[in-house]
Protein backbone atom coordinates (compact mmCIF):
# COMPACT_ATOMS: atom_id res chain seq x y z
CA UNK A 1 0.00 0.00 0.00
CA UNK A 2 1.11 3.61 -0.49
CA UNK A 3 3.15 5.19 2.28
CA UNK A 4 1.14 7.04 4.93
CA UNK A 5 3.81 9.72 5.41
CA UNK A 6 2.83 13.29 4.64
CA UNK A 7 2.73 14.98 2.32
CA UNK A 8 1.22 12.38 0.02
CA UNK A 9 2.98 12.81 -3.32
CA UNK A 10 1.05 12.32 -6.58
CA UNK A 11 2.98 12.23 -9.87
CA UNK A 12 0.98 12.75 -13.06
CA UNK A 13 2.90 11.60 -16.13
CA UNK A 14 1.75 13.57 -19.17
CA UNK A 15 0.73 17.21 -19.36
CA UNK A 16 -1.98 17.02 -21.99
CA UNK A 17 -5.69 17.59 -21.48
CA UNK A 18 -6.06 14.42 -19.40
CA UNK A 19 -3.09 15.15 -17.18
CA UNK A 20 -4.04 18.75 -16.42
CA UNK A 21 -7.69 17.79 -15.84
CA UNK A 22 -6.48 15.15 -13.39
CA UNK A 23 -4.33 17.70 -11.57
CA UNK A 24 -7.21 20.19 -11.27
CA UNK A 25 -9.69 17.53 -10.16
CA UNK A 26 -7.41 16.10 -7.49
CA UNK A 27 -6.57 19.58 -6.22
CA UNK A 28 -10.25 20.55 -6.16
CA UNK A 29 -11.40 17.51 -4.19
CA UNK A 30 -8.48 17.18 -1.76
CA UNK A 31 -7.52 19.25 1.31
CA UNK A 32 -5.56 22.45 0.65
CA UNK A 33 -3.46 22.08 3.81
CA UNK A 34 -0.30 20.85 2.08
CA UNK A 35 -0.98 17.19 2.82
CA UNK A 36 -1.31 16.45 -0.93
CA UNK A 37 1.48 17.44 -3.32
CA UNK A 38 0.96 17.10 -7.10
CA UNK A 39 3.64 17.16 -9.80
CA UNK A 40 2.95 16.97 -13.53
CA UNK A 41 5.72 15.67 -15.78
CA UNK A 42 5.46 16.60 -19.47
CA UNK A 43 7.94 15.15 -21.97
CA UNK A 44 7.73 18.11 -24.41
CA UNK A 45 9.56 21.43 -23.93
CA UNK A 46 6.24 23.22 -23.43
CA UNK A 47 2.62 22.52 -22.58
CA UNK A 48 1.10 22.48 -26.03
CA UNK A 49 -1.79 20.59 -27.59
CA UNK A 50 -1.63 19.22 -31.13
CA UNK A 51 -4.83 18.76 -33.11
CA UNK A 52 -7.94 20.70 -33.94
CA UNK A 53 -11.43 20.40 -32.46
CA UNK A 54 -12.71 18.47 -29.47
CA UNK A 55 -16.35 17.87 -28.58
CA UNK A 56 -16.96 17.91 -24.82
CA UNK A 57 -20.25 16.21 -23.98
CA UNK A 58 -22.67 17.40 -21.32
CA UNK A 59 -21.58 14.83 -18.72
CA UNK A 60 -17.94 15.86 -19.10
CA UNK A 61 -18.95 19.53 -19.05
CA UNK A 62 -20.71 18.96 -15.71
CA UNK A 63 -17.45 17.76 -14.19
CA UNK A 64 -15.56 20.73 -15.59
CA UNK A 65 -18.13 23.13 -14.17
CA UNK A 66 -17.88 21.35 -10.82
CA UNK A 67 -14.15 22.00 -10.60
CA UNK A 68 -14.59 25.64 -11.51
CA UNK A 69 -13.56 25.90 -15.15
CA UNK A 70 -17.05 25.91 -16.67
CA UNK A 71 -17.35 29.66 -17.22
CA UNK A 72 -14.08 29.77 -19.12
CA UNK A 73 -15.05 26.63 -21.01
CA UNK A 74 -18.22 28.31 -22.28
CA UNK A 75 -16.20 31.37 -23.25
CA UNK A 76 -14.02 29.41 -25.71
CA UNK A 77 -16.73 27.05 -27.02
CA UNK A 78 -18.54 27.13 -30.32
CA UNK A 79 -22.33 27.47 -30.51
CA UNK A 80 -24.56 25.31 -32.64
CA UNK A 81 -27.59 27.56 -32.96
CA UNK A 82 -29.90 25.05 -31.29
CA UNK A 83 -28.76 22.08 -33.39
CA UNK A 84 -26.56 19.32 -31.96
CA UNK A 85 -26.01 17.94 -35.43
CA UNK A 86 -27.80 17.85 -38.78
CA UNK A 87 -27.28 14.58 -40.64
CA UNK A 88 -27.50 14.99 -44.43
CA UNK A 89 -27.15 12.99 -47.63
CA UNK A 90 -23.65 13.03 -48.99
CA UNK A 91 -24.60 13.80 -52.60
CA UNK A 92 -27.46 16.28 -52.37
CA UNK A 93 -27.14 17.71 -48.87
CA UNK A 94 -30.80 16.93 -48.21
CA UNK A 95 -31.78 16.43 -44.59
CA UNK A 96 -31.89 12.94 -43.08
CA UNK A 97 -32.51 13.99 -39.48
CA UNK A 98 -31.60 17.03 -37.41
CA UNK A 99 -31.04 16.60 -33.68
CA UNK A 100 -31.85 19.70 -31.60
CA UNK A 101 -29.98 20.85 -28.51
CA UNK A 102 -30.52 23.66 -26.02
CA UNK A 103 -27.13 25.33 -26.17
CA UNK A 104 -28.36 28.26 -24.12
CA UNK A 105 -27.93 26.18 -20.96
CA UNK A 106 -25.00 27.05 -18.72
CA UNK A 107 -23.86 23.42 -18.80
CA UNK A 108 -23.99 22.33 -22.42
CA UNK A 109 -22.29 20.50 -25.25
CA UNK A 110 -18.99 22.33 -25.65
CA UNK A 111 -17.05 22.08 -28.92
CA UNK A 112 -13.60 23.60 -28.37
CA UNK A 113 -10.20 23.99 -29.96
CA UNK A 114 -7.80 21.59 -28.25
CA UNK A 115 -5.05 24.18 -27.92
CA UNK A 116 -7.41 26.74 -26.38
CA UNK A 117 -8.79 24.18 -23.96
CA UNK A 118 -5.31 23.07 -22.86
CA UNK A 119 -4.31 26.72 -22.38
CA UNK A 120 -7.40 27.21 -20.21
CA UNK A 121 -6.48 24.21 -18.04
CA UNK A 122 -2.84 25.30 -17.84
CA UNK A 123 -3.86 28.78 -16.64
CA UNK A 124 -6.14 27.34 -13.95
CA UNK A 125 -3.42 25.02 -12.67
CA UNK A 126 -1.01 27.96 -12.41
CA UNK A 127 -3.54 30.36 -10.86
CA UNK A 128 -4.59 27.86 -8.20
CA UNK A 129 -1.07 26.57 -7.61
CA UNK A 130 -2.69 23.17 -8.07
CA UNK A 131 0.48 21.38 -9.18
CA UNK A 132 4.14 21.89 -9.98
CA UNK A 133 4.56 21.69 -13.75
CA UNK A 134 7.70 20.16 -15.22
CA UNK A 135 8.84 20.06 -18.87
CA UNK A 136 11.35 17.90 -20.78
CA UNK A 137 10.55 15.01 -18.46
CA UNK A 138 9.87 11.84 -20.44
CA UNK A 139 9.12 9.00 -18.05
CA UNK A 140 10.61 5.79 -19.45
CA UNK A 141 10.17 3.41 -16.54
CA UNK A 142 8.43 2.92 -13.19
CA UNK A 143 9.94 0.85 -10.40
CA UNK A 144 7.67 -0.44 -7.65
CA UNK A 145 9.63 0.02 -4.44
CA UNK A 146 6.97 -1.36 -2.11
CA UNK A 147 5.67 1.68 -0.26
CA UNK A 148 6.33 4.05 -3.13
CA UNK A 149 7.05 4.19 -6.88
CA UNK A 150 10.29 5.39 -8.42
CA UNK A 151 9.97 7.27 -11.71
CA UNK A 152 12.89 7.13 -14.14
CA UNK A 153 13.22 9.81 -16.82
CA UNK A 154 15.01 9.87 -20.15
CA UNK A 155 17.39 12.59 -18.92
CA UNK A 156 18.76 10.21 -16.28
CA UNK A 157 16.97 11.75 -13.31
CA UNK A 158 14.58 9.99 -10.94
CA UNK A 159 11.92 10.93 -8.43
CA UNK A 160 9.47 9.11 -6.19
CA UNK A 161 5.73 9.26 -5.60
CA UNK A 162 3.07 7.57 -3.51
CA UNK A 163 0.69 7.50 -6.48
CA UNK A 164 1.47 7.68 -10.20
CA UNK A 165 -1.23 8.63 -12.71
CA UNK A 166 -0.19 7.60 -16.23
CA UNK A 167 -1.61 10.10 -18.74
CA UNK A 168 1.15 9.63 -21.29
CA UNK A 169 -1.05 9.02 -24.28
CA UNK A 170 -1.66 6.44 -26.94
CA UNK A 171 1.99 5.29 -27.00
CA UNK A 172 2.17 5.10 -23.20
CA UNK A 173 5.46 3.93 -21.75
CA UNK A 174 3.70 3.25 -18.49
CA UNK A 175 1.04 1.01 -20.05
CA UNK A 176 3.70 -0.91 -21.95
CA UNK A 177 5.22 -2.03 -18.64
CA UNK A 178 2.05 -3.91 -17.79
CA UNK A 179 0.35 -4.79 -21.08
CA UNK A 180 1.60 -5.39 -24.59
CA UNK A 181 -0.15 -3.21 -27.13
CA UNK A 182 -0.81 -4.67 -30.55
CA UNK A 183 -3.05 -2.25 -32.44
CA UNK A 184 -4.83 -3.62 -35.49
CA UNK A 185 -5.49 -1.35 -38.46
CA UNK A 186 -9.24 -0.87 -38.85
CA UNK A 187 -9.24 0.02 -42.55
CA UNK A 188 -10.33 3.54 -41.63
CA UNK A 189 -8.55 6.87 -41.44
CA UNK A 190 -9.55 10.49 -41.24
CA UNK A 191 -8.36 13.92 -42.28
CA UNK A 192 -8.72 16.82 -39.86
CA UNK A 193 -8.45 20.52 -40.50
CA UNK A 194 -9.79 23.98 -39.71
CA UNK A 195 -11.63 26.51 -41.86
CA UNK A 196 -12.22 30.17 -40.87
CA UNK A 197 -15.98 30.61 -40.61
CA UNK A 198 -15.70 34.12 -42.05
CA UNK A 199 -14.86 32.42 -45.37
CA UNK A 200 -18.17 30.52 -45.25
CA UNK A 201 -20.68 33.02 -43.86
CA UNK A 202 -21.80 34.52 -47.17
CA UNK A 203 -22.77 31.21 -48.79
CA UNK A 204 -23.29 28.60 -46.01
CA UNK A 205 -26.75 27.12 -46.71
CA UNK A 206 -27.69 25.68 -43.28
CA UNK A 207 -28.98 27.08 -39.98
CA UNK A 208 -26.05 25.63 -38.05
CA UNK A 209 -22.39 24.88 -38.70
CA UNK A 210 -22.82 21.49 -37.03
CA UNK A 211 -23.41 19.13 -39.97
CA UNK A 212 -22.48 15.55 -40.93
CA UNK A 213 -22.78 14.35 -44.53
CA UNK A 214 -23.19 10.56 -44.62
CA UNK A 215 -21.98 8.61 -47.63
CA UNK A 216 -20.99 5.05 -48.58
CA UNK A 217 -17.91 4.10 -46.53
CA UNK A 218 -17.14 7.70 -45.63
CA UNK A 219 -18.59 10.73 -43.95
CA UNK A 220 -17.72 14.40 -43.59
CA UNK A 221 -18.25 16.04 -40.21
CA UNK A 222 -18.14 19.74 -39.36
CA UNK A 223 -18.77 21.66 -36.15
CA UNK A 224 -17.91 25.16 -34.88
CA UNK A 225 -15.22 25.90 -32.28
CA UNK A 226 -13.35 28.96 -30.97
CA UNK A 227 -16.44 31.12 -30.36
CA UNK A 228 -17.69 30.28 -33.87
CA UNK A 229 -14.62 31.68 -35.57
CA UNK A 230 -13.38 28.28 -36.82
CA UNK A 231 -15.09 25.28 -38.39
CA UNK A 232 -13.57 21.98 -37.31
CA UNK A 233 -13.49 19.37 -40.08
CA UNK A 234 -13.19 15.61 -39.61
CA UNK A 235 -13.37 13.64 -42.87
CA UNK A 236 -13.58 9.85 -42.42
CA UNK A 237 -12.70 7.41 -45.21
CA UNK A 238 -11.93 3.73 -45.71
CA UNK A 239 -8.42 3.06 -46.93
CA UNK A 240 -6.21 0.07 -47.64
CA UNK A 241 -3.15 2.20 -46.90
CA UNK A 242 -2.03 1.42 -43.37
CA UNK A 243 1.43 2.98 -43.76
CA UNK A 244 0.50 6.23 -42.04
CA UNK A 245 1.98 6.24 -38.56
CA UNK A 246 -0.49 6.39 -35.70
CA UNK A 247 0.38 9.92 -34.70
CA UNK A 248 -1.04 13.35 -33.89
CA UNK A 249 1.44 14.95 -36.28
CA UNK A 250 1.12 12.97 -39.55
CA UNK A 251 -0.20 15.10 -42.42
CA UNK A 252 -1.72 14.67 -45.85
CA UNK A 253 -2.56 17.14 -48.60
CA UNK A 254 -5.81 18.98 -49.28
CA UNK A 255 -5.90 17.43 -52.78
CA UNK A 256 -6.27 13.99 -51.16
CA UNK A 257 -9.38 15.17 -49.32
CA UNK A 258 -10.77 16.73 -52.49
CA UNK A 259 -10.33 13.47 -54.38
CA UNK A 260 -11.90 11.38 -51.62
CA UNK A 261 -14.99 13.62 -51.47
CA UNK A 262 -15.39 14.63 -55.11
CA UNK A 263 -18.81 12.91 -55.24
CA UNK A 264 -20.11 14.82 -52.21
CA UNK A 265 -22.46 17.79 -52.00
CA UNK A 266 -21.31 21.16 -53.32
CA UNK A 267 -21.10 22.56 -49.78
CA UNK A 268 -18.62 19.85 -48.80
CA UNK A 269 -16.45 20.39 -51.85
CA UNK A 270 -16.41 24.15 -51.41
CA UNK A 271 -15.60 23.83 -47.70
CA UNK A 272 -12.64 21.57 -48.49
CA UNK A 273 -11.26 24.25 -50.80
CA UNK A 274 -10.84 26.51 -47.75
CA UNK A 275 -9.06 23.88 -45.64
CA UNK A 276 -5.40 24.29 -44.77
CA UNK A 277 -3.11 22.82 -47.43
CA UNK A 278 -1.76 20.06 -45.18
CA UNK A 279 -4.54 18.65 -42.99
CA UNK A 280 -3.61 16.18 -40.29
CA UNK A 281 -4.04 12.53 -41.23
CA UNK A 282 -5.05 10.02 -38.59
CA UNK A 283 -4.93 6.28 -38.97
CA UNK A 284 -7.65 4.59 -36.89
CA UNK A 285 -6.64 1.40 -35.16
CA UNK A 286 -8.66 -1.03 -33.09
CA UNK A 287 -7.41 -2.14 -29.68
CA UNK A 288 -8.47 -4.75 -27.20
CA UNK A 289 -9.85 -3.28 -23.99
CA UNK A 290 -7.56 -3.55 -20.97
CA UNK A 291 -8.84 -5.86 -18.26
CA UNK A 292 -7.50 -3.47 -15.60
CA UNK A 293 -6.21 0.08 -15.33
CA UNK A 294 -4.72 -0.07 -11.81
CA UNK A 295 -1.40 -1.70 -10.93
CA UNK A 296 1.23 -1.80 -8.19
CA UNK A 297 -1.28 -2.53 -5.40
CA UNK A 298 -3.09 0.69 -6.19
CA UNK A 299 -0.04 2.92 -6.56
CA UNK A 300 -0.18 3.17 -10.39
CA UNK A 301 -3.25 4.04 -12.43
CA UNK A 302 -3.72 4.65 -16.15
CA UNK A 303 -5.93 7.40 -17.53
CA UNK A 304 -7.02 8.78 -20.90
CA UNK A 305 -5.56 7.31 -24.08
CA UNK A 306 -3.03 5.38 -22.00
CA UNK A 307 -5.95 3.44 -20.54
CA UNK A 308 -8.60 3.41 -23.25
CA UNK A 309 -7.40 4.71 -26.59
CA UNK A 310 -10.33 5.67 -28.79
CA UNK A 311 -11.26 2.85 -31.15
CA UNK A 312 -12.20 3.38 -34.78
CA UNK A 313 -15.80 2.30 -34.11
CA UNK A 314 -16.13 5.06 -31.52
CA UNK A 315 -14.54 7.64 -33.79
CA UNK A 316 -17.08 6.80 -36.46
CA UNK A 317 -19.94 7.86 -34.22
CA UNK A 318 -18.64 10.72 -32.12
CA UNK A 319 -17.84 14.40 -32.47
Amino acid sequence: MPSQKLPFHIAIVGGGIGGLCAALSIHHHCPKDGSIVIDVYEQAPEYKEIGAGLGIGVNAAKLLHRIGVGEDLNRISGHRNGIWISFRRYDTGSEIVTVPVDDRQEIRQSPVHRAEFLSLLFDHVKQRNAATLHINKKCIELKDQGNFVELCFADGTTTTADLVVGCDGIHSNIRSQFRSDNPKYSGRMCYRGLVPIKDLESWWPFDSYSVSWLGPDKHFLAFPISRNTLLNIVAFVYSDDDRTKESWTATGHRSEVQKEFESFDTTVRKTISFMNENPSKWILNDRELLDQWVYGDGKIVLMGDAAHAVSSQYMQHTI
